[in-house]
C-alpha cells in the first residue's frame, strides 16, 4: 500500500509571506510583491508613486474586507459593503489595522485618556476603590452595610461584657449595662413634629429622645418652632448580658432593630452605649458612648450627601457624572475657551470631585485625601505612571483593582515608550498634530495586546527626533 503524503493546512509560502499579484488600484500599473510577514516593511517611493495605493488602498483593505465577511450577516449589516480592491490575488493577510497621519477627533469631549480608554479604566478604579470626603468638613464619608453595622454593635457588646458583672440580684450576677438603638429622624432642624411623633406611636413605637432626653411618646412632649431640635426614634434596647444567654437571638433581634432604624432615618442609624438620657448620664457620672453611623455615603457632621458611587459618576459624557452648567464640555460655549463658572473646566459634578485614590496618610500620621480624577488626569503621562506604580491600596483594594491597574498602566507605558511622556491625561484630541495623535492611536492599539494584526502606519516618524525614532 502507497504511503499517503500528509496534506498542509496552509501553503509555506502563504505562512510566511504576503504575496501581492496584480495590484491595479489608482496608479499602480500591475504591481506583483512579496513580503516577509512578522517583519516591519517600510515601502519607500517618491511623492505620487502609489506607496499608500499598495499599503492603505490595497493591502489594508482587502484585509479588513475580508476580516468583515468571516462576521455573520446580522453583523455585517451595520458595516456596510467594502469595495474589493483592484488585485489579482492577495494571500498571507492578516485581519488589518490602519493608523494613519490624520489629525484626531475634532470632538471637544475627546482627551489623550478618552482615545487611549485609560479614562475608561480609571473610572472605575475611583468606582471600585476611591475614598468619598465631605467637601464642607472635609472627612471621609465612609457608607456601612446593615451586616457591617450590626457587626459594629456586636462588638461593642462583647468589649462590654468583657468587663464582667456590674450587679447581683437574688445571689445572681449579670451586666445590665443598655445599648439603644436609634433612628435619627431629625438632625438639627426647626419644627415642632407633632403629627410625625404620633405617627411613630401608631406604628409602635413608644420612645423617642427629644434634644437628648428621653421621652415616651404618649406623654406631651414640648417642641419649639423656631428651635433646632435633635429628634431620636428608639428602635431597641438591649442589655449586655443577653448576648450571653441567647446568641442567636440576639443577633437576629439586633439585625432586625438596625435595618428599621436605617429605613426610618433614611440611612442612619445612631447607637448609644450606656445611660440613653444624656442629662441623667451626666447627674450619675456615668460615660455614654454615642456613634452616628451610616449606611448610605452620607456624611454625618453636615449631611452632605453622596449619589451611588459607580463609573458613569465620573463620565463627562453622562448626565449622571456630568456637570450640571455646562454638560461636561467643561467651557461656557461649544468650542470656546471660556471655562464653565461651576466647574471650573473640571467637566464632573461637585461629588465626583471629592472621591479620592492614593495615600491615605501624610508624613505626620495626619489624614490625606489623596488625588481626585481630575487632579490625575491633570499630570503628565509620565507622572501619572509613577503615581500608578506607587499608589497606596489595602490588600482588599489592591485584590479589587489588581486587573485595572495593569491596563491603565500598560497604556501609560505604551506612550511613554513612544516619545509621549509631555503630554497630560486631560489634553484635547482636537489640539494635537497629526504625528501625536497617530503615535497615540498606535499606543491604544499595542495596549489592547492584540496577536497576528497587521498595522499598516503612515510615515510613523515624520516630524520625529532621532531618538524617538530609535523607540
Amino acid at each position: 500500500m502507497a504511503k499517503q503524503t500528509p496534506k498542509k493546512s496552509i501553503d509555506d509560502k502563504e505562512a510566511k509571506s504576503i504575496v501581492v499579484k496584480g495590484a491595479r488600484t489608482h496608479n499602480l500599473k500591475n504591481i506583483s510583491v512579496e513580503m516577509p510577514r512578522n517583519k516591519m516593511i517600510a515601502i519607500t517611493g517618491l511623492s505620487g508613486s502609489g506607496k499608500s495605493s499598495l499599503a492603505f488602498d490595497t493591502i489594508f483593505a482587502e484585509g479588513q474586507r475580508r476580516y468583515v465577511e468571516s462576521l455573520s450577516s446580522y453583523a455585517r449589516q451595520f458595516l456596510g459593503q467594502m469595495p474589493k480592491p483592484d488585485v489579482d490575488e492577495i494571500y498571507g493577510l492578516s485581519p488589518a489595522i490602519s493608523i494613519d497621519q490624520k489629525a484626531a477627533s475634532r470632538n471637544p469631549r475627546s482627551t489623550v485618556a478618552t482615545i487611549t480608554e485609560i479614562y475608561d479604566y480609571l473610572r472605575v478604579l475611583y468606582a471600585r476603590v476611591g475614598r468619598a470626603f465631605s467637601p464642607i468638613s472635609k472627612n471621609e464619608v465612609k457608607k456601612l452595610s446593615n451586616t457591617e453595622i450590626a457587626q459594629f454593635v456586636l462588638k461593642k457588646v462583647e468589649e462590654l461584657g468583657v468587663g464582667g458583672a456590674n450587679k447581683k440580684v437574688m445571689g445572681v450576677e449579670y451586666n445590665d449595662l443598655q445599648v439603644h438603638i436609634f433612628a435619627p429622624v431629625v438632625r438639627g432642624r426647626k419644627g415642632e413634629y407633632y403629627q410625625m411623633l404620633y405617627d411613630y406611636l401608631a406604628k409602635g413605637y413608644t420612645a423617642v429622645r427629644v434634644d437628648g432626653k428621653m421621652k415616651q411618646l404618649r406623654e406631651n412632649i414640648t417642641l419649639t418652632k423656631t428651635k433646632k431640635h435633635e429628634i431620636d426614634l428608639l428602635v431597641d434596647s438591649f442589655a449586655v448580658h443577653e448576648l450571653g444567654d441567647d446568641r442567636q437571638d440576639f443577633e437576629m433581634r439586633l439585625g432586625e432593630a438596625v435595618e428599621r432604624a436605617i429605613s426610618e432615618a433614611e440611612g442612619f442609624i445612631r447607637v448609644v452605649v450606656g445611660e440613653a438620657d444624656v442629662k441623667e448620664a451626666e447627674k450619675a457620672g456615668t460615660e455614654t458612648e454615642d456613634s452616628l453611623l451610616s449606611a448610605k455615603l452620607i456624611s454625618p457632621e453636615d449631611g452632605y450627601i453622596f449619589p451611588e458611587v459607580e463609573p458613569r459618576l465620573f463620565s463627562f459624557n453622562s448626565p449622571y457624572g456630568a456637570c450640571p452648567e455646562c454638560n461636561g464640555l467643561g467651557t461656557k460655549h461649544l468650542y470656546g475657551d471660556e471655562p464653565c463658572k461651576l466647574c471650573g473646566g473640571a467637566r464632573l459634578r461637585e461629588e465626583a470631585l471629592n472621591i479620592f485614590v492614593g495615600p491615605k496618610t501624610n508624613k505626620d500620621g495626619t489624614l490625606k485625601s489623596g488625588v481626585n480624577i481630575l487632579d490625575l488626569t491633570s499630570m503628565s503621562i509620565e507622572d501619572a505612571y509613577d503615581f500608578i506604580s506607587d499608589l497606596e491600596l489595602t490588600p482588599k483594594e489592591s485584590e479589587i483593582a489588581k486587573v485595572i491597574l495593569k491596563e491603565i498602566k500598560n497604556r501609560l507605558l505604551f506612550m511613554k515608550n513612544v516619545g509621549l511622556v509631555y503630554l497630560t491625561l486631560n489634553r484635547k484630541a482636537n489640539t494635537l498634530s497629526g504625528g501625536e495623535a497617530q503615535r497615540i492611536r498606535l499606543a491604544s492599539q499595542l495596549g489592547s495586546r492584540l496577536v497576528g494584526a497587521m498595522y499598516v502606519l503612515d510615515e510613523p516618524t515624520i516630524g520625529l527626533h532621532q531618538k524617538d525614532n530609535d523607540k
